[in-house]
């Protein structure tokens, strides 16, 4: 079973301490990849709850989400949120509930594919958009804004209902490890739609990236078994890869408290990192800030992401 190791994220906290990370803060009014500041409320919303809904593993081994955008290659989540912009100003009405209770999964391929780019699961997307959208309708009379106000700016409720109680309703939002839950509430958070009463909930959001930053640091270990069935490419099953992803979650936690950056802003750090530094394939050791305190840099052991893809979660 994993374990966290506090003393690793004792070390790492102290770099994270040295660093400047005011920089890393995401735009989220870039006009690439989100609405305007003067769109409304209710629209905005509903962008991002269809965009995060959308946001999961779109490349898959040896068939990358990758094209090139108006003369700028794109993928991953990029390509998608810059997919989003398009039909958002082309064809804004997609995005209203009552569009997307009818969605098919041609409609998803026609939005979703650019070159030789296509989303490896349309059908799957376009129930998670049909769910979206008859449940607004259904359960909220229409208005996605009374998902936020029944939420009381709360992230999780006692004897109520948090934001993220209310969104697992939603299909698209039930992952146990709540890693579209977190992210949309950031993105809702940096556009003050959110101003969460109990901040001390918030966790970072745990994808692909902020697992394999997790595992290689060190500061969640994996049982040997484990470890090498990761190390291997063996499809781990469903409980293992929650077991893992929660270990994250409650390190990257703790390095939050210890290193004194809310997670926000260490999310917004451990995304770009996973991205440009601690990449899948060859890794960019040469430009690690934690390049002396990392378990597998010091075993030359890089731990590669889990084998774990038939999943709307992250």
């Amino acid at each position: 079973m994993p374990f966290i190791d506090f003393e690793k994220i004792g070390k790492i906290a102290e770099v994270i301490r040295s660093a400047d990370l005011s920089s890393y803060r995401f735009d989220i009014y870039g006009s690439r990849y989100y609405p305007p500041r003067d769109e409304t409320l209710d629209k905005v919303l509903m962008y991002f709850l269809v965009m995060v809904a959308m946001d999961h593993r779109l490349s898959r081994p040896g068939r990358t989400y990758e094209a090139v955008v108006n003369g700028e290659r794109v993928k991953g989540a990029d390509l998608l949120y810059r997919l989003g912009m398009k039909m958002f100003r082309e064809d804004p009405e997609f995005f209203t509930p009552q569009r997307l209770a009818n969605v098919t999964g041609e409609d998803v391929l026609r939005w979703l594919s650019i070159g030789t780019a296509s989303p490896p699961d349309p059908d799957l997307r376009a129930f998670l958009l049909r769910d979206l959208g008859q449940k607004i309708l259904r359960l909220f009379d229409g208005d996605p804004l009374r998902v936020l106000e029944l939420s009381g700016n709360r992230i999780r409720g006692f004897n109520t209902y948090g934001l993220v109680d209310l969104l697992k309703v939603f299909k698209a939002y039930q992952d146990p490890v709540e890693k579209k839950p977190y992210l949309l509430i950031k993105f809702l958070i940096y556009r003050g739609l959110f101003k969460p009463v109990d901040p001390e909930n918030l966790h970072v959001p745990v994808d692909n990236h902020l697992t394999r930053t997790a595992i290689r640091l060190g500061i969640v270990r994996l049982e040997d078994e484990l470890f090498k069935k990761v190390l291997n490419g063996v499809e781990v099953t469903h409980d293992e890869d929650i077991t893992i992803r929660m270990s994250v979650r409650e390190a990257y936690k703790a390095l939050s408290r210890e290193s004194n950056v809310d997670a926000l802003l260490l999310d917004d750090f451990l995304w770009t990192f996973g991205r440009k530094v601690c990449l899948q394939d060859n890794p960019r050791c040469e430009q690690c800030i934690f390049r002396n305190v990392c378990r597998a840099y010091e075993s030359k052991v890089f731990a590669p992401d889990l084998n774990y893809y038939n999943t709307w979660y992250y």
